[in-house]
């Protein structure tokens, strides 16, 4: 008969391979050093790769059609990040990060060389399968590696890469993202991750063997095991759900009458019914499902969690459209447009890091929380007057800098919570659902502000505009929009404010639901360590069809034998 403590140890295996007391103090720092290096190149590629990538977009005619690519993106990392969290308890981390990393450099390769849309889209999925891999395994490395009470220090360490890259990708932005360049600045995106990959994964190779070698035999795991861990019937349901949900929220206003069309309503009323199968599905049908329910019934993590999604959603939702908004109303370059922008993120992350000293000193992540909650919602209602045609380049300064700063509290903070409410064996797994409810809110963040822009843009436009004008091009085309005459212009200005206010003030209306959720949130003790956390977390969180699948395994095992021996 298995006994629990020997079914956590198996399932917490590839977590315990990684564990820090059985390397030598050099070894642990090496690591440090490549971790921290690696995420700085990733850093510059992200910030590249932001920048760069909406001149494609204009180059192809198809910027009204921005929030198509991350909402398939995002749909993808929905079903992807369950299986890259389990597969890396099952196959080992570095052998799951090597595959993620190897499919994001093929997919820059692809965008690298497109000629058209569908090609940029298509090497971006390929490239967000492996960021998506590479950001949910990161994180479970570090949760695997640091401390509870040093864990926020050192992920908001690394993100300050994303604060100096600011400043680099500014250097260089203004070259990089043109016409005529925009090939070369993913060509850098591709050297980078290519780059990082290396240095990351050589040690993580290192080390996790060394880590095999002292736990033993790795646990034998059949295809018949893999295929009763993973609800790939669920997986299949939920894909179906989404796409038939949010594409046509995107794509409506391309087809005659928009909401109104036959196959628009088709397509929403089929998403619907197959919402439905899928609940039914997973309340009635699966033993395995995509989530473990001791993930959900945990009420620390999952208001982490869900606080954490809704600001998600604020963001997506609020700068989906935002850089060209501030190029087409402002009469600016995209470097001047990003610049603008960059207060939001310089204050995040170091918002974050002055917050894991605190987390370090006070021992707790709760208060933090709700502080960050309250200062993110003032800055985003200060957001929607400063975004306006008629205001200051300081004033949305200030504004992006007050929402950076609370969000940057909230998140570091919330992070931490869910990593040190569970046992080792579910760190990869609580890291996968908060990426994947991010990528779910993110999903209906990009779905929502494309419907909202594409459906009120054009309704404005034509309320405002009094002479003739191209109404595609004045939705997709900067060049044509800034080329028109007075008093056309200031008209499409207006409309666009027009659509940007109410994106704003929908996004506003959202912050004050994650300070609910986080109302449901327990202590989460900072000061323990990593056999501490397993021994509060792990005893009771074993369910019975765990010891009685194992339990049945093992009676196989000796009934076959007993037969041999018979026989």
């Amino acid at each position: 008969m298995s006994t629990q403590k020997e079914i956590l140890e198996e399932e917490s295996w590839s977590g315990r391979a990684l564990d820090r007391t059985r390397w030598t103090k050099k070894e642990f720092i090496v690591l440090l050093v490549c971790v921290t290096v690696a995420s700085y190149l990733f850093s510059v590629n992200y910030n590249l790769n932001y920048m760069i990538i909406n001149v494609p977009m204009y180059v192809f005619n198809s910027s009204s059609l921005a929030a198509i690519a991350p909402t398939i993106q995002n749909v993808l990392t929905i079903i992807l990040v369950p299986f890259y969290a389990k597969f890396s308890d099952v196959i080992g981390r570095a052998e799951i990060i090597t595959i993620a990393l190897t499919l994001q450099v093929v997919g820059y390769i692809v965008q690298t060389t497109s000629n058209d849309f569908q090609q940029l889209t298509i090497g971006g999925l390929v490239a967000s399968l492996g960021s998506t891999g590479y950001s949910c395994l990161q994180s479970v490395i570090i949760a695997d590696v640091i401390p509870l009470k040093n864990r926020a220090i050192f992920i908001s360490g690394m993100d300050l890469c994303h604060l100096i890259n600011i400043w680099v990708g500014q250097a260089v932005i203004g070259y990089l993202a043109t016409k005529e360049e925009w090939r070369l600045g993913m060509t850098l995106c591709t050297c980078f991750v290519a780059a990082g990959a290396v240095i990351l994964i050589s040690p993580l190779w290192y080390l996790q063997r060394k880590g095999e070698k002292a736990l033993g035999e790795r646990p034998r795991r059949t295809l018949g095991w893999l295929w009763k861990q993973f609800d790939f019937v669920g997986a299949i349901i939920l894909t179906a759900t989404l796409s038939l949900i949010f594409f046509p929220l995107i794509t409506a206003s391309t087809y005659k009458d928009n909401f109104k069309n036959p196959v628009i309503l088709g397509c929403l009323c089929t998403g619907a019914v197959v919402l439905i199968v899928l609940l039914v599905w997973n309340a009635r049908y699966t033993t395995k499902p995509m989530l473990p329910k001791r993930i959900w019934s945990d009420r620390t993590v999952m208001g982490a969690i869900c606080g954490s999604v809704v600001s998600s959603l604020m963001v997506s939702m609020n700068y989906t459209y935002f850089y060209n908004y501030l190029v087409i109303t402002r009469k600016i370059e995209f470097s001047r447009a990003f610049l603008l922008a960059r207060g939001y993120q310089m204050a995040y992350y170091v918002s974050a890091l002055i917050t894991g000293f605190l987390m370090r000193k006070f021992l707790t992540t709760r208060r933090f929380i709700w502080i960050g909650l309250i200062i993110q919602t003032i800055g985003t209602v200060v957001m929607i007057p400063a975004r306006l045609p008629g205001t200051s380049d300081f004033f949305v300064a200030i504004s992006q800098a007050v929402v950076g700063l609370g969000d940057g509290i909230t998140s570091i903070a919330a992070t931490v919570s869910i990593t040190g409410s569970v046992h080792r064996r579910d760190y990869a797994m609580a890291i996968g659902v908060n990426l994947m409810m991010g990528s779910i809110i993110g999903a209906i963040g990009s779905a929502v502000a494309g419907s909202v822009w594409t459906q009120v843009l054009p309704k404005r436009l034509r309320y405002h505009i009094e002479g003739e004008y191209d109404e595609l091009r004045a939705m997709n085309n900067a060049e044509y929009i800034l080329a028109l005459p007075e008093p056309t212009y200031s008209q499409v200005v207006a409309a666009y404010a027009d659509s940007q206010k109410i994106l704003s003030i929908i996004s506003a209306s959202l912050v004050v639901i994650a300070g609910i959720f986080t109302l449901m949130m327990k202590k989460v003790d900072l000061s323990l360590s990593h056999d501490a956390q397993d021994t509060k977390f792990g005893g009771e969180e074993t369910t019975k069809e765990d010891m009685e699948e194992r339990d049945g395994k093992v009676q196989s095992i000796d009934e076959e034998h007993t037969v041999d021996e018979k026989n």
